[in-house]
Parts: C-alpha cells; sequence; structure tokens
C-alpha cells in the first residue's frame, strides 16, 4: 500500500527509483549466481581436480534450465506478476549457489547448477526487460539502458570479489558470500525496484486478455524477422559465452599471468558499460539494425585481437575492450529489435521464447568451448568464435533487408 500510494503521489519520481533499483539488483544477481562461474573456474579446475568438460557442464545444464523456464517466466509477467517474478527468482537462485558451496561430487554440484539456472530464468535480464517494457511501453529503452549501464559492472563485481574472497577464504566461503548478497541484497531491490515501476504505470498496466497475448505470439512466430532474430542473437550467445567462461585459461595458456588474466576478464564489464553509454550519445543517429551489424563486426575483430595476445597483454585487453564495447550492445538492441519488429503485446510471452534459443546458445557455449579445445586448444577456438561473429552479422544484415522489404511492400 506504501508504494502504491508512493507511486500514486509521485509517479515520475517512483518510476525513476525503480529503474536504478532494478539496475542495483540485476548487478547483483548476475554476478551471484551466472559470473561466479567464470570467476572461480581456475580455482575448480585446481582445488577440485574435475574434468573442464564436467565443470562447464555444470553451467550448460543451468542455462538450459533457463531457457526451458523463460517462456512460463515471460506469461507469468504478462499476467502481471513481473515483481514476483524477478524477488522470488533470486531467492531460488540464492538458495543454488548456497547448495554449491556444498559441493563435494559432480552430481551435487550439477544440481547445484541446474537451480541456478531455472532462477535464472525468473530474474536476469530477459524478465527484467519485459517488466520494463510492459511498465513503460514505447519509453522502455532509455530505462533499459540505465540498468545494463549498472548491471554492466557485474562481470568485474564477481571478478574481484571472487578473486578477493578466495585469496582471504575458499572458494566455500567465497559461494556462501554470494548466496547471501543475492538472498538478502539482490532480491529485495529486484522486487521493490518491480513494484514500483507497476505501481507507477498505474491503469495502464492492467494485463492484456490472454488471447491477445496469445494471438501476438502466434503472429509473431509466423514473421521471417522472428526466426532470424532467434539465429542471430544465439550467434552472438556462443562467441561471448565461449571466450567468457574460457577467458582465465585461454588466457594463462598464452603466457599472461593469472594477475593480468584477472584484470583482462575484469575489463570485459566495464567496456560493455561503456558501449552502452556510446549507444545512448549517438541513438538518435544509428538504427538499431545498423548498430546490432556494427556490435557483430566489433566482435569479429576483438577475436582477431585475441589471436594475438600471447605477443603482448596489451593485445587482450584490446580484445576485452572491443568485446565488452560491442556485446554491451546487443543487451539494449535484442528487447528494442524484439519490440520493434514484433510489437510490444504479449511482449513477455515472445520475448521468452526469443530467450530459449539464446540461452540454449549460451548453454552450450561453454561445453561447445571445451569440446573445440579437446579437438585443437584454444588456437581452433579463438578462430570457431569468429566465425559464428561472422554468420551472426550476416543475419543482421538479413533482418535489414527484410525490414527494408517489408517497409517498401507497405508503401506500395
Amino acid at each position: 500500500m506504501a508504494i502504491a500510494a508512493y507511486a500514486a503521489a509521485r509517479p515520475a519520481r517512483a518510476s525513476s527509483l525503480g529503474v536504478w533499483l532494478l539496475g542495483i539488483g540485476e548487478t547483483i544477481i548476475w554476478a551471484c549466481i551466472f559470473y561466479v562461474f567464470a570467476a572461480l573456474l581456475l580455482t575448480w579446475e585446481r582445488d577440485l581436480g574435475w574434468s573442464k568438460t564436467d565443470l562447464t557442464l555444470g553451467l550448460t545444464l543451468a542455462i538450459l534450465a533457463a531457457a526451458l523456464f523463460s517462456p512460463i517466466a515471460g506469461r507469468m509477467i504478462d499476467a502481471g506478476h513481473g515483481r514476483r517474478v524477478l524477488g522470488l527468482g533470486a531467492l531460488v537462485g540464492a538458495a543454488g549457489v548456497a547448495a554449491l558451496s556444498q559441493a563435494e561430487t559432480v552430481t551435487v554440484y550439477l544440481a547445484s547448477w541446474l537451480v541456478m539456472g531455472a532462477a535464472q530464468a525468473f530474474c536476469l535480464y530477459e524478465p527484467c526487460f519485459s517488466v520494463v517494457t510492459r511498465a513503460k511501453g514505447a519509453h522502455a529503452r532509455p530505462a533499459i539502458t540505465k540498468i545494463t549501464l549498472l548491471a554492466g559492472f557485474a562481470s568485474t563485481v564477481s571478478f574481484l570479489s571472487a578473486a578477493a574472497l578466495v585469496e582471504a577464504t575458499d572458494w566455500r566461503t567465497t559461494a556462501l558470500v554470494f548466496a547471501a548478497a543475492a538472498a538478502f541484497v539482490a532480491a529485495p531491490l529486484l522486487y521493490f525496484g518491480a513494484s514500483l515501476l507497476e505501481a507507477a504505470a498505474g491503469e495502464t498496466l492492467k494485463p492484456a486478455p490472454k488471447a491477445e497475448n496469445k494471438a501476438a505470439l502466434q503472429a509473431a512466430l509466423r514473421k521471417p524477422q522472428f526466426w532470424i532474430i532467434a539465429l542471430a542473437f544465439p550467434l552472438m550467445a556462443l562467441n561471448h559465452g565461449i571466450l567468457l567462461n574460457h577467458i582465465m585459461p585461454l588466457l594463462t595458456e598464452r603466457g599472461i599471468p593469472v594477475r593480468t588474466a584477472v584484470l583482462v576478464a575484469s575489463t570485459v564489464g566495464p567496456m560493455q558499460v561503456a558501449g552502452r553509454i556510446a549507444l545512448m550519445l549517438i541513438e538518435k543517429r544509428v538504427s538499431s539494425i545498423g548498430a546490432m551489424i556494427f556490435a557483430f563486426t566489433v566482435v569479429l575483430l576483438a577475436s582477431l585481437l585475441l589471436m594475438m595476445a600471447g605477443a603482448s597483454p596489451l593485445f587482450a585487453f584490446g580484445f576485452a575492450a572491443l568485446q565488452g564495447g560491442a556485446y554491451g550492445l546487443t543487451s539494449i538492441l535484442k528487447p528494442a529489435i524484439t519490440a520493434e519488429f514484433l510489437g510490444r503485446t504479449g511482449f513477455g510471452a515472445i520475448a521468452g521464447w526469443l530467450a530459449l534459443p539464446y540461452l540454449v546458445g549460451f548453454a552450450f557455449a561453454p561445453h561447445v568451448g571445451s569440446l573445440i579445445w579437446q579437438a585443437g586448444g584454444y588456437d581452433l577456438v579463438i578462430p570457431a568464435t569468429a566465425g559464428f561473429a561472422a554468420m551472426g552479422a550476416l543475419c543482421a544484415m538479413s533482418l535489414a533487408m527484410v525490414g527494408r522489404a517489408k517497409a517498401r511492400s507497405g508503401r506500395t
């Protein structure tokens, strides 16, 4: 009641506060239940002695679970349960990290990641942006940009805090700290941030009839734009997922010291923020499709720099700058392009179904990276990721051509 009264009296201020709470909450929850994998992978390899494929399978299963639950989360958000989806999702994620801290066997380790993955479907970017899009409509993109500007530091928070905690204690204590942060900081922030946004939207946020949402989803599935989007962003997920989750062993294999590798990995997050700021400054002069093509091209160049990382750490930092900056754009562009080409009615369900192939790509990325590594080492992994980026750029160009063809047919 207090939130509703505050939002009714000061809707603009309540909406702005809700966006900032969501941004902080997303930063913490991403650091705690997603980036914790990459931050602790090297430690697990050293302390547990399990194979790289067993360890990466954990994140693969997690994101597969997230993919399966994403359409359900989207339908719940369309039905008006956004704040519960985000808040409870973060709590379940915290429970999964706590279970992970006690893992003594591969089975418990994998089961913990399944729980964390199911939680990711309810509290990471996809559901958060669906809540924001429902609440703010055509004005959602600036709010999403603000959230991603904050959450872009999630990988930095995770890598640096995990490194400090592991050095001071051990990885199990580190995981428990992350679980506490997810439960007692992220979950309340996400719940109350969504509550403020929904209350500020007022009567405009009444859920659309189920039949209308279902019809919107069916119409989206019949459009070629849906399938191009469903292919393009998973290719980016494969590229970034492989490089992000293998970045520490990849760099150390090239003779880069562990501390320097940590700094390189920690650079990706801030550069995501830099990329989003750059897009925000020029968004009136560049189309979403143009920015999408640019992002895939820059990621391709980043892989080329990574090939030369063994010659100098400067190339590694150059890779992190380009990779982070370009990938940071996709977090904003994905919901924006989805709304632009497929509409906002039933957005939660549409975004949830589009999240499925994207998350499947991210799910298989660490494991695919391990398999490619087994076949030819990281010298083969890097050109493979460059190939994914090139195919994504072609998809983006195809989307632009379909959009222009639709526009021409509409004028005739």
